[in-house]
């Protein structure tokens, strides 16, 4: 039996990762620090264009999860604070164990938000 993503993990995803990629950026980041990743370097990794591996990389940015320094600019996970890394660790450990259940939490959070505006959309159509 799988043990249920921890709720700590479960909300962080619910919350500050809209997409499989932004997980696994932060991940890879997070569990490769070295001197710093480059767009084109994500992008290698995770095979996604590298305009694609920079949009996520900002957003992560925005998100204050990565930092992002130099030039050209090089991307690392944030190292402080030890809450922060305990919970990446979670979030690590879990996506390992239960990757099928994170994805698909990532996904459930995608599909009620494009339902979302659907339905908006409609509505707003309706009135008119």
């Amino acid at each position: 039996m799988v043990d249920p993503i921890p709720e700590g993990v479960r909300r962080f995803v619910l919350t500050s990762i809209p997409t499989v990629p932004h997980l696994e950026t932060l991940l890879l980041l997070w569990r490769e620090p070295g001197s710093g990743w480059l767009p084109e370097d994500v992008a290698r990794r995770l095979y996604v264009p590298a305009a694609s591996a920079q949009a996520i990389l900002d957003e992560l940015c925005q998100a204050d999860l990565l930092v992002g320094e130099g030039d050209p600019k090089r991307y690392g996970c944030r190292r402080d604070p030890p809450p922060l890394q305990a919970l990446f660790a979670d979030l690590d450990q879990a996506y390992a164990r239960q990757l099928r259940a994170v994805t698909a939490l990532i996904h459930s959070h995608v599909d009620r938000k494009a339902s979302r505006f659907v339905e908006a959309f409609s509505l707003r159509k309706e009135k008119e």
